[in-house]
């Protein structure tokens, strides 16, 4: 019940407060990998658990805790991991919901006002993990030796391919060609197909992902997807030594990061040193565990410490983006509370400006969809948010 209400609140919050997915690329690539780096100590500290569960959960919508249900633990291997396709689709219908309040109430349109486009984007960039992994487990099947029969790998009394599998397999099939290769393929050769194909019905889609980068770099918008699929594909589809396996997580997490670091590809330099910030933490993270031998209370700290860092470091990022924003919402707010009705030919009647204000908050809501760059998009909506702060009182004048 808990999960569900902080997803709501998440949604509702994506949907009012503009956050590009620019912002949102390496913070929840990070999250969602995290428990999966920690694999070794993720459970030698409750403390800990209860941390990055709860902050992994959020970032890939998919409750962890729902494993210590008894419910749950009463369901078959494959069951447990079904269950996994229906946070995404309960958070869809959320946003179902949304759109249809939007269209029927014109005040709670305001509040959705940014385009349900930006939350879609946002939950296909949450729910990418969770969804490629569980394809991904369910698609992968288990043989015994001097047995001519294949199993499925989470329930080895299932035949694979056969009875209650074959359902299971068949979504799996669906989900791995449509959002775990589709999506990331077609950010990746959208921009070296552009002339070749239309791809205008599909335009503020792609834009949401692709517009914080560089032209040259816009492929880039398929590079933290790419990301976790290669770390997925190391802890689901490799079965040898857990320290071999870490020490590959950690090799791939360095060599992830370099590409990064190297190309810079975003347009905005405080993007770029933001994500090289995480992707090093990252590195280190896939570390922790390498040290656990040597001392186990010291790599159970420090990985801890490195849980909570990409927060501040995110909190800083808002900050450093927001300021500028607020300082011009505040100015203009000033500028209104201190206006006085006046009719000289010096100034501009009240009413007049009440029309200006309107036509300008028009105007804004016909650009935010054409606008490209990070930058652009927030000034326009801080200034719409401080549209939408007087219009109630504009209207009463």
């Amino acid at each position: 019940m808990i999960y569900w209400i902080v997803i709501v609140i998440l949604v509702l919050i994506v949907t009012y407060y503009h956050v590009g997915i620019g912002y949102l690329y390496a913070i929840t690539y990070y999250y969602s990998m995290v428990d999966i780096l920690l694999n070794q100590i993720f459970y030698k500290s409750q403390g800990l658990f209860t941390t990055v569960s709860i902050i992994s959960s959020t970032a890939k919508i998919t409750p962890q805790i729902l494993g210590q249900l008894c419910f749950v633990k009463n369901l078959s291997g494959i069951d447990q991991h079904f269950i996994h396709y229906v946070h995404p689709l309960a958070v869809t219908v959320i946003l179902g919901i949304i759109s249809m309040l939007a269209r029927i109430s014109h005040k709670f349109s305001l509040f959705v006002s940014r385009g349900i486009i930006h939350v879609v984007c946002f939950l296909l960039l949450l729910s990418y993990t969770s969804v490629a992994t569980t394809s991904l487990l369910l698609l992968r099947s288990l043989t015994f030796e001097n047995v001519d029969k294949v199993y499925t790998y989470l329930s080895p009394d299932i035949e694979y391919f056969h009875g209650r599998h074959l359902p299971y397999v068949i979504i799996a099939i669906l989900c791995t060609l449509v959002i775990v290769i589709g999506l990331p393929l077609l950010l990746l050769l959208e921009p070296f197909l552009n002339s070749k194909v239309n791809f205008t019905r599909i335009k503020p889609l792609l834009d949401q992902f692709q517009g914080c980068y560089k032209d040259k770099y816009r492929c880039f918008a398929a590079y933290y997807m790419t990301c976790r699929l290669v770390i997925i594909l190391i802890v689901v589809i490799n079965s040898s030594d857990a320290n071999i396996k870490q020490y590959l997580l950690a090799t791939a997490s360095t060599v992830l990061a370099l590409i990064q670091l190297i190309l810079r590809p975003y347009a905005s330099e405080i993007l770029n040193n933001f994500d090289g910030v995480i992707l090093q933490i990252m590195i280190l993270v896939s570390m922790a565990p390498l040290v656990e031998s040597l001392n186990q209370d010291l790599s159970i700290s420090i990985a801890f410490t490195l849980v909570i860092l990409p927060l501040i470091n995110f909190s800083v990022l808002e900050f450093l983006i927001r300021k500028e924003g607020i300082k011009k919402l505040i100015e203009y707010c000033r500028l209104y509370l201190t206006a006085e009705p006046n009719t000289s030919n010096n100034d501009i009647p009240i009413n007049d400006l009440a029309r200006i204000i309107i036509d300008d908050s028009r105007r804004i809501n016909a650009t935010i969809c054409e606008v490209s760059s990070e930058a652009d998009y927030d000034d326009v909506i801080h200034y719409r948010e401080s549209f939408m702060e007087v219009m109630d009182e504009i209207e009463d004048l």
